[in-house]
């Protein structure tokens, strides 16, 4: 039972250090494939034969079977000795007495030596006796309570399972769908996530809600049924027999909870084959929307494969799918031969007399040279080196520079207590003849997390971009914030010189061409920090090849590489249900441009659920780059401001006129004038149906605020509705529907008219009771509110 025990545990842990040091640079299917191996071991209770490098063999199995054994019998293991005075009196003494451990075991030995002398063998026969009867009762009463738990550990399997079972079948109800499915597909209520259970009879169970959108009932199809191509639905019953005789092993349930996650990210590996690389983000999506959490206790005992998980599970789904991990040739081969020698390690047993012999070979040492037994006492208090230090380390990550060469990254750290692993120098080596130049040494004193420019700068600047000279002025690190950050983040709080790293925490690295010219590039993985913890930061370093080294770029969070559409691909978690990815691109600079940005928002008060935004640069129009503030208040983070301009102007629109508009193109110019167009073409050659200029309002160059709208009555590229006009529309004269649409326009902001007077056909000029004016244009065919413009402090005289 001992043997079963550690040989099990140190596979375990062999299989834990394997499986993090290669983490995703071999296929998903080899990682899993690792935990049968496990599986095995945990379920064979003997070794297949003995070997020299068995585990076992640097193990005392009696001394060990000897401390369960006292645990549980501490009257057969006597630690009191009796230690006779020289009048002849006997006296006892606790041999874990402070400062008596020395003397007392010599005391013990003359007293042994006596009764050897006294008695015979007989007496150290019989103590030899009394001893093993006490390892014996000991392991009894082990191999009961191991019985028992696994007894209960069944019966709680048996129970749960047949309690899912019997309210799953009450409330199924079957589907039907064009989709192939090689199960049968039912809908329950009871089931929060799609899942296949049954292991004769297997099906897969959707909750009501999978039967929406087909699109993603074709994933959900999909990814069930690679689960039952795989057999899985035999292999949550082994794990689950695993747990129940390994119950008392922390290690086996840890094993047990990575094997289910393993099978989820080799099932999705599968699935993403048989759909296409074209349908990674869409089965991202599909992946979060059904990721209800999983039960905490009872999720290893229940016998289903479910596309649910914890928070930090379905992350690293979801980061799998989208970064698409570069796989190593070499990874499978190495991680063969490590699976076989941990296998020889753990599935043999101790050589036989190999114990005898080191317990003769101990004996012979215990006596000198006069022949009289000594005993000698290893200093208790002697410290360990290293117990408390850090824990130095390093690896090679190989890179392609394009030039045929052979050049690794070095990448040096070191093992915290409680922090994990923390990166705190790189160096860039070239490998030939098997030796290593390095070619660079990267400092992470040198990295910035998210750049910008100074912010005396920011207000000089007048806002045009053409006055930045790239690569001359300071750049200063900005942190990663989400829009409900942006209110408070001023050029006035603005920080002057920025955090500077001095080790990366985590230190996970990612290889990849960011800039797609042809030379890979990596980026360091950050820590998580506070609120942001469920956006990962990736601080991102660019291949020069001009000066033939690598430069600090970006921080992009949770960052993945499109090699399709040459695009980078950031999604994360911005609270409030709000999940958004964004697009991104390099120039020939090296500059970063958000091109497009996606957001998901599951709030049930969400005015656009889904929101699809692309950006589009003109000669005219701002660029949706971070280091140029061009005027704006929110220096560093101007994509962001574009995304909170654009959703602002969308919501106003809808609001308006009744129509809504989520999938659309726009670009904005120095003065916040959003402009919407359905093509970019269209916003190329300025057919923008819509547009709202916000102005200083909103932290861009002052003007005043507008909205200008075409409807798709009066231009054939608008694809706006106007559903908001007045019931007794006929009936009003061009004055009383000028002020009924202004009561009704954003710029309102809640002032009543005091008078409403006409200037030229169509434009009317609205004075409030406050002093304010506002200009409305109506179009003279349709009478809709095509253009509003104010507040002006004065009579307008245009």
């Amino acid at each position: 039972m001992s043997e079963w025990i550690i040989s099990s545990t140190v596979l375990i842990i062999f299989v834990l250090i394997i499986r993090y040091l290669f983490r995703n640079r071999f296929a998903m299917r080899v990682r899993y494939a690792l935990w049968l191996v496990v599986a095995l071991r945990l379920l064979v209770p003997v070794s297949f034969l003995e070997s020299s490098f068995s585990v076992m063999n640097l193990v005392d199995m009696e001394k060990a079977e000897g401390s369960f054994a006292a645990l549980l019998s501490p009257e057969e293991t006597d630690t009191s000795v009796e230690v006779k005075s020289a009048g002849g009196e006997v006296q006892q003494k606790e041999s874990n007495e402070p400062g008596t451990g020395t003397s007392v075991m010599a005391q013990k030995g003359e007293e042994q030596t006596r009764g050897m002398e006294s008695n015979g063998s007989g007496a150290m026969f019989r103590e030899k006796e009394e001893a093993g009867m006490g390892m014996g009762r000991g392991k009894g009463i082990l191999t009961g309570i191991w019985l028992a738990g696994v007894i209960l550990s069944a019966v709680t399997v048996l129970t749960v399972n047949t309690a899912y079972r019997r309210r799953v079948y009450r409330s199924r109800r079957k589907c039907r769908t064009e989709l192939v499915s090689a199960l049968p597909v039912y809908t329950s209520s009871v089931v929060s996530t799609p899942c296949m259970f049954g292991l004769i009879h297997a099906a897969i169970y959707l909750p009501p809600r999978a039967m929406e959108e087909k699109k993603k009932l074709k994933y959900i199809l999909c990814h069930e049924n690679t689960h039952y191509r795989h057999l899985d639905q035999l292999w949550v019953l082994v794990r689950a027999v695993c747990v129940c005789i390994h119950w008392y092993n922390p290690l086996v349930w840890l094993a047990a909870g990575l094997a289910r996650q393993d099978c989820e990210l080799a099932c999705d590996e599968k699935t993403l084959e048989v759909l296409g690389e074209e349908e990674r983000i869409n089965y991202g999506r599909t992946l979060l929307d059904f990721s209800a959490q999983g039960d905490v206790f009872f999720g290893e005992f229940q016998l289903s494969t479910a596309m649910s998980g914890r928070k930090k599970q379905v992350k690293e789904r979801l980061m799998l799918v989208i970064e698409q991990p570069r796989r190593y040739a070499g990874t499978l081969a190495i991680t063969a031969i490590l699976a076989i020698m941990i296998s020889t390690i753990t599935f043999t047993g101790k050589v036989s007399g190999q114990e005898q012999d080191t317990d003769s070979s101990a004996d012979s040492g215990m006596e000198d040279r006069d022949g009289e037994t000594s005993f000698e006492q290893e200093d208790g208090q002697k410290e360990t080196e290293h117990t408390d230090k850090n824990v130095e380390t390093a690896a090679l990550v190989p890179i392609d520079l394009n030039d045929g060469k052979e050049y690794l990254l070095k990448v040096g750290g070191e093992v915290i207590p409680e922090e994990g692993y923390r990166i705190n120098r790189i160096t860039l080596n070239q490998v030939h003849d098997r030796e290593e130049d390095t070619l660079q040494t990267i400092l992470l004193e040198e990295v910035r997390c998210l750049y910008t420019r100074m912010a005396d700068e920011a207000e000089s600047g007048n806002g045009f971009m053409w006055s930045y000279a790239f690569g001359e002025e300071p750049l200063y690190a900005k942190k990663l914030y989400t829009v409900e950050d942006l209110p408070s983040y001023t050029v006035g709080q603005t920080e002057t010189k920025g955090q500077v790293l001095s080790h990366v925490s985590d230190g996970g690295i990612l290889v990849a061409d960011l800039n797609f010219d042809g030379y890979q590039d990596f980026c360091l993985q950050g820590a998580q920090e506070g609120n942001q913890s469920r956006n990962v930061p990736y601080y991102c370093y660019l291949w020069n090849q001009e000066e033939s080294r690598f430069e600090p770029a970006y921080m992009i969070p949770n960052v993945g590489v499109d090699g399709k559409e040459k695009l980078l691909v950031s999604t994360t978690d911005d609270g409030n249900g709000i999940i958004s990815t964004k697009y991104y691109r390099f120039d020939d600079t090296n500059c970063l441009h958000m091109v497009r940005y996606v957001e998901e928002n599951q709030a049930s008060d969400a005015v656009f659920p889904t929101l699809d935004l692309t950006y589009v640069e003109t000669a005219y129009t701002l660029p949706a780059v971070d280091e140029w503030d061009n005027g704006t208040v929110y220096g560093g983070a101007l994509t962001e401001r574009f995304v909170q301009g654009a959703k602002q102007a969308l919501t106003e629109l809808y609001e308006w006129s009744g129509t809504k508009i989520d999938t659309v193109c726009f670009s904005t110019s120095a003065y916040g004038d959003f402009m919407f167009g359905q093509k970019p073409e269209d916003i190329r050659a300025s057919r923008t149906f819509y547009s709202r200029v916000y102005g200083s309002s909103a932290g861009f160059e002052e003007c005043i605020e507008s909205m200008n709208l075409a409807t798709d009555r009066t231009v054939w590229y608008s694809p706006v509705t106007q559903r908001k006009v007045p019931e007794q529309m006929d009936e009003m004269s061009d004055e009383q529907l000028a002020e009924w649409y202004f009561g009704r326009s954003a710029l309102a902001e809640g002032e009543a008219a005091a008078s409403v007077r006409q200037m030229t056909q169509g434009e009317y000029i609205v004075e409030t009771e406050s002093g304010h004016y506002y200009a409305i244009y109506l179009q003279p065919a349709t009478r809709e509110m095509d253009y509003i413009a104010g507040p002006y402090d004065g009579y307008p005289n245009h």
